[in-house]
């Protein structure tokens, strides 16, 4: 039986690997585009938001009181304060939302006096300062960010009744972090959100591109036919066709699964790397999630070749599943994080999606990861028994 299975095996890959054409589109190319459109995504987003180190604001104030004025001036600021007349202004918007000019800034003209006479008690109201700005322009939203940020730190100085974490002495330098989550925290909720359904779609497209060839494509060329009438048991022939296409399943994944998350932090922005973060047994018990979850997907799409008389219709198949799959890979988001109890874990591919989110997001459980591994198995073993009669049936092995 395991000589079979081997030799069977052997065939396959050696198949698989001699049509370069096959093994690049569904193993390698899934990966490369991955990594070629995060990276541009990721250079596009960049640009779109990042402002020039030497790019000087244009800032046209109207009414601007000394006070202000003085905090506004600091060369590193890089804020160039144009004095506009506030018949002006109409104009000046215009300029903005022409995305001309990049911020107005309008205070009443009695500003000072106004803050002085604020009393909330005696109903007398806090002066308005408007800030017109364009987001669409990054560099219009850089600066109203940064000029509401130092007006709003001269409203709590005028007040002088409480602050909001503000920075605080720490040996010897001013400390404004109040954020408790760790950088790798941090990374692992935002990837915990994205990579289980990418890994969990990347993996069955990986299979979905092998297994109805494998198949399928053998009843339409006459060899399974061929292959059936040897002596090698049918379910040696099941267990080494979904063996061997799960081998090139997981590759698919793994290339997916690395251009991915290497990727991933130049899409978001983000100056951090994957290796900084998770150990050895973390990507060990992600290997074993995804090993299984492959047997699963490969049972299932040779089940559907096995019925179907070409490539084409086994692909059909295959396709509408792709949907259910998407919704597994949201089985964290929907549920709102990851469960504890232990009958979420027997379903097969949603107990993968709560396991993969559960390593990458550091709240591994392995009991519920090596539950998910055995129920995977078992529900290959069953598919693998189900496929072996499928060869025994002529009908479904010569049916064209």
């Amino acid at each position: 039986m395991k000589n079979n299975i081997i030799t069977i095996m052997k065939k396959e890959c050696t198949r698989i690997f001699s049509d370069k054409r096959l093994f690049f589109t569904a193993v390698l190319m899934p990966g490369i585009l991955i990594g070629v459109m995060y990276f541009f995504m990721g250079s596009l987003m960049g640009s779109m938001f990042e402002v020039t180190e030497d790019y000087i604001y244009q800032v046209h104030a109207v009414n601007m009181p000394q006070s202000v004025a003085a905090l506004l001036s600091p060369p590193e600021l890089r804020l160039a304060i144009i004095e506009t007349a506030e018949s002006d202004a109409e104009k000046i918007k215009q300029e903005i939302s022409d995305k001309q000019t990049d911020l107005l800034v309008i205070f009443p003209p009695d500003f000072d006096a106004e803050v002085a006479a604020f009393d909330v008690a005696a109903g007398v109201p806090a002066p308005n300062v408007q800030i017109w700005a364009n987001s669409a322009k990054s560099e219009s939203a850089s600066a109203q960010s940064l000029v509401s940020g130092i007006l709003n730190a001269y409203h709590y100085s005028l007040t002088h009744k409480f602050t909001i974490n503000a920075p605080v002495e720490s040996e010897g330098e001013l400390d404004g972090n109040y954020e408790l989550a760790s950088d790798a925290d941090m990374f692992g909720m935002l990837l915990g959100f994205m990579v289980p359904m990418l890994l969990i779609m990347f993996l069955y497209t990986g299979c979905m591109g092998l297994a109805p060839e494998s198949i399928a494509g053998e009843k339409e060329r006459g060899t399974l036919g061929g292959m059936l009438v040897t002596p090698t048991k049918r379910s040696d022939i099941a267990f080494a066709k979904i063996l061997s296409i799960s081998i090139f399943g997981i590759m698919s994944a793994l290339v997916s699964m690395a251009a991915m998350i290497f990727s991933l932090p130049r899409m978001m922005q983000l100056d951090v790397s994957i290796v900084d973060f998770y150990s050895v047994s973390q990507y060990a018990l992600l290997l074993v999630v995804v090993v299984t979850t492959a047997l699963v997907f490969v049972s299932i799409l040779s089940l559907l070749s096995a019925y179907a008389k070409s490539v084409k219709e086994a692909t059909a198949y295959a396709t509408p599943i792709m949907l259910v799959v998407v919704l597994c890979g949201l089985a964290s988001t929907m549920l709102g994080g990851v469960p504890s109890q232990i009958y979420y874990y027997l379903i097969p591919v949603f107990n993968s999606a709560l396991c993969i989110t559960s390593v990458i997001s550091f709240e591994v459980n392995a009991i519920n990861i090596a539950v998910t591994a055995g129920i995977n198995l078992v529900f290959t073993f069953i598919c693998a028994g189900a496929l072996a009669m499928m060869f025994n049936s002529e009908k479904i092995v010569f049916d064209k």
